[in-house]
């Protein structure tokens, strides 16, 4: 999940510095996570690049056009939305909310993309990041529950995030394995489409 430009050029900006293009880097993990349920449910193996720069264009295209579906009419304002909450409201929303969606869509087979709220207030909302919820395991007792990922920017892993909903009025303790700063989630709408068959 690490795109760069691959031309040299550049740009003033603000008549005081210059931009090299080529240093510019972008994500692209909502197009890859919505790409992936594409395979699944078409039944077809994920293509095996390991770089960015292995992709033939019209893969790299898919996902541009799969990452602008992952963000959608509703998910960025959504994002923002959430980034403007307190973290307390972030939690219940979390607990009263997402978790029984997250159940019911997992118990139906059906994985889902994850809106990963990481910042908070007027921050930059690439800041945030997506990812593909495939299970999740619960102690009754406890109230832990973690959730296993598919994370685009840790290929090869299994990610989980883990949380407590013993008392979501104090907090949900929520946290990535993979140690990135995380507030709460929310479930992103996802529509199938044809995947790109090389």
């Amino acid at each position: 999940n690490r795109f760069e430009f691959n031309f040299a050029a550049s740009s003033t900006l603000a008549e005081a510095s210059r931009v090299n293009m080529a240093d510019i880097i972008y994500g692209l993990c909502g197009g890859m996570c919505f790409a992936t349920l594409d395979y699944y449910y078409a039944g077809l193996p994920v293509p095996k690049f390991t770089k960015p720069d292995e992709l033939p264009m019209r893969y790299l295209l898919y996902l541009w056009n799969r990452q602008l579906d992952s963000l959608g009419l509703l998910t960025l304002p959504k994002v923002i939305s959430w980034m403007l909450r307190d973290d307390a409201d972030v939690a219940l929303r979390v607990a009263r909310y997402e978790i029984p969606r997250l159940r019911r869509s997992l118990d139906g087979g059906a994985p889902a993309v994850l809106a990963l709220i990481r910042a908070k207030g007027l921050n930059n909302p690439t800041n945030n990041h997506q990812v593909l919820a495939v299970g999740y395991e619960e102690n009754n007792v406890t109230r832990d529950f973690r959730i296993k990922l598919y994370d685009p920017n840790h290929p090869g892993k299994l990610p989980e995030l883990s949380l407590n909903l013993s008392r979501p009025s104090d907090g949900i303790q929520i946290k990535q394995t993979t140690g990135e700063a995380l507030r709460g989630f929310f479930i992103i709408p996802y529509r199938r489409e044809a995947p790109v068959v090389l």
